[in-house]
């Protein structure tokens, strides 16, 4: 079996994910970075590195045909190639751009994920640390196989601290689907091919007469920058050439329990695929998957010990979470301090099947002043720049959803804001957020993104120069900043939840999409508030089913919070509403549909365990 740069990444996380991946074993991993890739832009950052290549040739065909064509285009004095493909002694590796030039070859792997020229030199190679072992990774095999030239090695990312002067550069880029075909991702096994559908990147200006003008804005004027790593690789070959031939070992002659073992790091594992007969984790595991509650449900549970009490149990065959000695909680002197009185409570109330509210709740809730306003923003932080001025990865909040009870006792008032023009929406966004919200009352939201969001906007007021004293006056008055050492108006609910209420069904989560279950599922006595009604359904079976899944459409998600993230199918259902030119608009207008009923359900989640609280 031959060793590709993926396998090798894969590997390097615990060889015997190795194994399962050459087998065909299925994975969440796939799907999540697949997701990731469209959302954020990633497909369309490959495609505009090789736009900087006037010359550039893509190879193309089976793996065969390319490994032969890279090795015909090589014995030319110059080339530049897309998806080169080398193999050397069971090795291989598919370059992203590979440039030719006499003696040298520059070996530049394009990522989408940025990183900031403006960081100090160690901050910057720690961050870059998995992507230069790519990079090491192939310049190994590439330079085994061609050991005569010389080397220079670079990546090719966005750059945060460049902003962009081309307006609307995102929709220079369209993604289309050839739906005939099973997606092309790398060294994916063909089992889990039909999965996928990977785009065909189209650069909107190809047969333009200009095309060539626009070229040379993303050149002078792009996003892309190089960051030469040559040193940094070559000084990290002999580790990553010791681990290749390890990584052959197994594949050849089988993998050994002297080679992995099963550690807390396996609670993440992308092959934890429950109830699927391939399911890689149930076969490391065995019977100690199957604690119920089991140790991987203890709240921080991972840093117990020094970080190192969660592997010894394990070691020792014990993984039920009431396996876990109560002393370690504590520190040497005896104290457990806020996370070990949380994960005593989790302990403690798990053991008697109990939910827990703290005795100090009632007072809390009642110091909030109504009006109550629940809020929850959507917000895009993509690749590729959307307007004039803007840095990759800069935040756009173009959706937000507000429940507002004016009184006690009171019906929760629904009102929203979307945007889908062509405009920057930040500041409008914000305006109308407090036409809504105004100074009076108490807005609650859950973790803390919404503030970071309006913190956001803030400081782009700056940066844009955009002029609005009682904007910026309401922006100060309602987020939080330890660092400036402001208090501000909102709430944050997952606080709330972890100083205040436990339930054995959360487990050690505090997501709202563990919380509201718990609740929901256990007091059926909210199913017959009106306004909650259209939310309260079955399954076939008869069992209460997550409001969540009552939802029609793209976001009718589980509430598994290693499922893909749902906030990625927001973002990507926003760009494909500003720019995919292939989606009709009845399409576009169904996908705002979805956005606007996934949205408004977070906040009504938010109303419903507040109601349960007590906040009514």
């Amino acid at each position: 079996m031959q060793l590709s740069k993926t396998d090798f990444q894969l590997g390097s996380s615990c060889p015997k994910k190795l194994i399962y991946k050459k087998r065909g074993y299925p994975t969440s991993n796939d799907t999540d970075e697949y997701m990731a890739m469209l959302a954020q832009g990633g497909y369309i950052i490959g495609k505009m590195a090789t736009l900087l290549f006037d010359e550039g040739i893509e190879l193309e065909g089976s793996q065969e045909m390319a490994i032969f064509e890279t090795e015909r285009y090589l014995q030319l004095e110059n080339c530049v190639l897309f998806e080169a493909t080398i193999k050397s002694n069971d090795k291989i590796v598919r370059v992203d751009i590979l440039k030719k030039n006499g003696n040298h070859i520059h070996i530049i792997e394009v990522k989408a994920k940025s990183h900031d020229s403006e960081d100090d030199k160690i901050s910057q190679e720690k961050k870059l640390e998995n992507y230069i072992e790519d990079v090491v990774y192939q310049y190994h095999v590439i330079s085994e196989k061609y050991p005569d030239y010389d080397y220079f090695c670079s990546l090719l990312m966005p750059d945060k601290s460049k902003r962009t002067e081309i307006d609307g550069l995102a929709g220079w880029f369209n993604m289309e689907f050839d739906k005939t075909h099973p997606a092309e991702i790398e060294e994916l096994p063909a089992q889990q091919h039909s999965a996928f559908k990977r785009p065909i990147v189209k650069f909107k200006y190809d047969d333009d007469p200009d095309r060539g003008k626009y070229i040379n804005q993303l050149k002078n004027d792009g996003i892309l920058e190089y960051r030469d790593v040559t040193n940094l690789v070559k000084a990290k070959v002999n580790d990553i050439k010791q681990r290749a031939d390890n990584f052959l070992r197994i594949l050849k002659d089988g993998i050994t329990t002297e080679d992995f073992a099963i550690n807390k790091n396996c609670k993440s594992c992308e092959f934890k695929i429950l109830g699927d007969p391939k399911c890689g984790y149930m076969e490391c595991w065995g019977d100690l998957a199957n604690s119920d509650p089991h140790i991987f449900d203890l709240y921080y549970g991972g840093t117990l010990g020094k970080n190192v009490y969660l592997d010894e149990l394990i070691k020792a065959g014990k993984t039920s979470l009431y396996d876990i000695d109560l002393s370690v909680l504590s520190n040497a002197k005896g104290q457990t301090g806020v996370r070990g009185d949380r994960q005593l409570i989790q302990l403690q109330h798990t053991k008697t099947g109990t939910e827990w509210i703290s005795p100090e709740f009632k007072n809390v809730l009642n110091s909030y002043v109504y009006p109550l306003h629940f809020i929850d923003f959507e917000t895009y932080t993509g690749a590729i720049p959307f307007h004039q001025g803007m840095r990759p990865y800069e935040l756009i909040a173009f959706q937000w959803s507000c429940h507002t009870i004016k009184y006690k006792g009171a019906e929760p008032i629904h009102t929203e804001w979307i945007h889908t023009d062509n405009a920057f929406p930040n500041f409008e966004f914000a305006k109308a957020l407090m036409n809504q919200i105004g100074n009076m009352g108490t807005p609650f939201m859950w973790a803390t993104h919404e503030n970071t969001v309006l913190r956001t906007i803030l400081n782009q007021m700056e940066i844009f120069d955009y002029q609005d004293d009682s904007l910026k006056e309401w922006l100060l008055n309602i987020t939080n900043d330890s660092k400036m050492g402001r208090d501000g108006r909102l709430n944050d609910m997952n606080a709330l939840t972890l100083k205040y209420y436990f339930h054995p069904d959360m487990k050690g989560r505090t997501s709202i999409k563990k919380v509201l279950p718990a609740i929901w599922n256990n007091n059926s006595q909210l199913h017959d508030i009106p306004f909650f009604k259209r939310y309260s359904a079955k399954d076939a079976n008869g069992e209460i089913i997550s409001p969540y899944k009552t939802l029609k459409g793209e976001f009718n998600t589980n509430d598994d919070e290693d499922a893909v993230n749902e906030g990625t199918a927001a973002m990507k259902a926003y760009n494909d509403i500003r720019f995919n030119e292939s989606l009709s608009t009845s399409e576009k207008q169904e996908l705002k549909r979805q956005l606007l009923q996934y949205c408004e359900l977070d906040t009504m989640a938010m109303v419903m365990i507040a109601n349960y609280w007590g906040l009514k």
